[in-house]
């Protein structure tokens, strides 16, 4: 059914989201552009997370040539041979990697064998011989990469088959022609089959076509992709600007949030989260109401958390419980409540479906019902799936720690040919806990109480990842330790398609390293499932 084999490489997706001046459904980065700047003094170097592999090793400086004409750019090209050259160069050709992606104009400090620093750009691997063999050489003339002091830079690691890992986070330093974002990833250099056991910088398509794939040059000229993961990506905290509250935008979002809780919060919703925070619910919704333009559009935002002392008294569980009233009623609206699979959908935030008896049309109906929308963040038949892989490793795995991806619903695809086993880690999930049980919110509650310093540093929130939280809601987390199930293939399938609410507990089950799991999941820049979306969007009449 899928004409593709499961012996090729791991799967990363990016997304980005944005914290929105109205309600609306795109997702762009946050404001960090002004993290990373050029000067021509080395800054400090980019620290970087190193649960894998070793960390031993001065991390790669990053450069750019200080004058345009010196930069690597996306009319350049490559040699048959591979190597780099300029445009008009004997035997260059216009260089795409990947299907539609180009790299950065971007380099790494290399010493040349006279001992002279120069910026050799990414494109040609870091080796100055063969970047000038290839005529473009690596320039002395170049700028360092600073980070600015009131932002905290770093290399995030990023697990295997992992969609997405922090996505307002990404830095974006260029487009492809066809306007696809591009960042920067870095290999871990541990792995002589991938990147010759050196790091090696690469470019990172985050939309479009090559949407999760870091590109990479070796110093022999030879490429990789490395498409699911297991390298770093370059992220970025800004510290928050100041903001400037707007009285007329403040009105309009104000009605918004007004409307909304008042058609879809029921009196029953309203009581529960009174109960779990401990103040009364009008309390909360009036000083909801009341605050600032700058807070308020993040409350209205698909922002994962939104730190305020509000939280006391139960801002995130408004938001919780809101987000997932107006799922249901966008749902109901178009009928798909109607669909066989929806109560169970519902009630476990879980679907598992023998694909061998199953259609295209068949896929793209439950997409629909999963998601409330008829056309908005649906792909259309006939599906294209990629092989992902994901290998046990002897060190623990940050994603087999069970948490949510955010507050609100998620879907994300899968399918599982015959033969995935206990020791390959299959994915578990903790059925039910999509939905804000009195449990549920009790322990986010506690998550999120200010100052909410691990939601802070975590805003998908792990089970464990906060004492207070594990404490308010000791039955709800020994009940997702307990009750979690490992979803593997149904007896007699082929392949086996499951889809999940990723706002539910979930993990990568704990397998015997060098074992692998093979999936399948849906091409194309679709987050591991469905594009998200804005929780608070308008429901259409």
């Amino acid at each position: 059914k899928f004409g593709l084999t499961l012996d090729m490489a791991h799967w990363l997706g990016l997304w980005v989201v944005v914290v929105v001046a109205t309600v609306v459904d795109s997702f762009t980065p946050k404001d960090s552009a002004h993290c990373v700047a050029w000067g021509p003094t080395a800054g400090s170097p980019i620290r970087a997370e190193a649960s894998h592999g070793s960390d031993s090793e001065t991390p790669p400086t990053l450069c750019r040539p200080a004058r345009p004409e010196n930069r690597y750019t996306a009319t350049a090209g490559v040699h048959p041979s591979g190597a780099v050259c300029k445009v008009g160069a004997t035997g260059c050709a216009t260089e795409v990697i990947g299907e539609a992606s180009v790299h950065l104009d971007f380099g790494t400090v290399e010493i040349s064998s006279d001992g002279t620093k120069l910026c050799v750009p990414i494109a040609a691997g870091g080796d100055p011989v063969r970047a000038t063999k290839g005529g473009f050489p690596g320039t002395p003339d170049f700028l360092y990469v600073n980070v600015d002091s009131t932002c905290d830079v770093w290399w995030r690691e990023v697990s295997a088959d992992v969609i997405p890992p922090i996505p307002e986070l990404v830095l974006i330093f260029g487009t492809s022609p066809e306007g696809h974002k591009l960042g920067l990833c870095r290999t871990f250099g541990d792995d002589p089959d991938v990147d010759d056991a050196t790091r090696v910088v690469g470019t990172l398509a985050t939309e479009g076509p090559d949407f999760g794939k870091c590109f990479i040059t070796r110093a022999d000229g030879s490429t990789a992709v490395i498409d699911g993961g297991l390298f770093h990506v370059l992220q970025g905290r800004a510290a928050e600007p100041s903001c400037e509250n707007d009285p007329k935008y403040q009105a309009e979002l104000s009605a918004g949030i007004t409307e909304r809780v008042e058609a879809y919060l029921t009196k029953e919703d309203r009581t529960l989260i009174a109960k779990v925070s401990g103040a009364p619910f009008d309390d909360l919704f009036a000083e909801a109401r009341g605050l600032g333009s700058c807070i308020l559009k993040q409350v209205l935002s698909n922002a994962r958390f939104v730190p305020h002392e509000l939280n006391i008294k139960g801002l995130h569980l408004l938001r919780c419980v809101l987000a997932e009233r107006m799922q249901e009623h966008r749902v109901a609206r178009l009928g798909y409540d109607q669909h066989p699979d929806y109560v169970t959908w519902k009630r476990d935030g879980l679907l598992v479906k023998n694909w061998d008896d199953m259609t295209d049309s068949d896929l793209h109906a439950l997409l629909q019902m999963v998601a409330g929308e008829k056309t908005t963040s649906i792909p259309l038949p006939p599906y294209k799936w990629v092989p992902r892989s994901v290998t046990v490793l002897p060190t623990r795995d940050p994603q087999n720690n069970m948490h949510v991806d955010t507050f609100s619903h998620i879907v994300k695809v899968w399918i599982f040919e015959k033969g995935v086993t206990m020791e390959q880690g299959p994915l578990n999930y903790f059925k039910g806990s999509n939905r804000n049980t009195e449990g549920k919110l009790q322990w986010m509650y506690r998550y999120g109480y200010p100052p909410a310093t691990e939601a802070l540093v975590e805003p998908s929130f792990r089970l464990l990842g906060c004492l207070d939280a594990v404490d308010a809601a000791p039955q709800y987390v020994a009940a997702a330790l307990s009750e979690r199930v490992s979803l593997l293939p149904l007896d007699g399938s082929n392949a086996t398609l499951v889809i999940a609410d990723t706002s539910g507990l979930h993990a990568r089950g704990v397998g015997v390293p060098g074992h692998t799991r093979n999936s399948l999941r849906l091409a194309g820049d679709t987050d591991g499932g469905l594009k998200r979306l804005n929780p608070f969007r308008a429901i259409p009449p």
